[in-house]
């Protein structure tokens, strides 16, 4: 529904805006490149640079639904893995499946449980047995891997999962940087009268999949 009103209000206001093609509004353009970089420059009549933009915002969203979809994917796989080879039953949360990387069996863990109560209440036994029975896992929610590879299949499947969720948050810093450079980049058309006519542009490329750079060059 976002999407619908977004594409609404921008083929409005680029309906507008050729209509008074004399009266060009800075802020309108400013406005159009907030909601989608590319927008603004088209409003004005750069339609070029219009089109890099575009391109640069399709392909940030583009990188931040794979990664999505890869951190998904793998989510699934480490699950199934524990589920397959570990003995878990249902869906955990992720304390749990970090635990799952750290130790063999929750008897494992329980071990290291009883000896914090031990820390925690040296002269206690009552409360020992209160912390062991209230942080330990038991019955339902006990886990044995069978084997070392599949535990350490699990744990890289995990490692990896996290990682894609990771850059695709960092990947929508990208899309804010598209925005500001797009609002820098019709100001400074606005402003500057005849900016192409004169030779002076800003400009932009993408030198890595995580990585934008803009420049202003001028040409003689």
């Amino acid at each position: 529904m976002r999407k619908v009103v977004g594409i609404v209000t921008i083929m409005v206001l680029l309906s507008t805006g050729s209509l008074a093609a004399q009266q060009k509004s800075l802020a309108r353009a400013v406005l159009l490149s907030l909601v989608v970089p590319g927008a603004g420059e088209l409003y004005l009549g750069y339609e070029g640079r219009a089109k890099a933009m575009f391109v640069s915002e399709v392909a940030v969203w583009g990188t931040f639904a794979g990664f999505r979809l890869q951190g998904r994917m793998r989510e699934e796989r480490y699950k199934e893995l524990a589920q397959l080879f570990a003995g878990v039953e249902g869906e955990r949360d992720d304390d749990y499946y970090r635990l799952l990387s750290n130790y063999v069996s929750s008897e494992d863990y329980n071990v290291d449980v009883m000896r914090q109560a031990r820390l925690k209440y040296p002269d206690d036994r009552e409360k020992q047995l209160e912390y062991f029975e209230a942080n330990g896992y038991f019955g339902d929610d006990a886990w044995q891997w069978d084997d070392l590879t599949h535990m350490d299949e699990f744990e890289m499947t995990r490692t990896r999962s996290r990682q894609a969720y990771r850059r695709a948050v960092l990947t929508t810093g990208f899309a804010f940087l598209n925005r500001v450079v797009s609002m820098i980049d019709v100001y400074l058309a606005f402003r500057l009268d005849g900016v192409e006519r004169s030779g002076l542009s800003l400009n932009f490329r993408q030198v890595s999949p995580n990585r934008f750079a803009c420049y202003l060059s001028k040409s003689f």
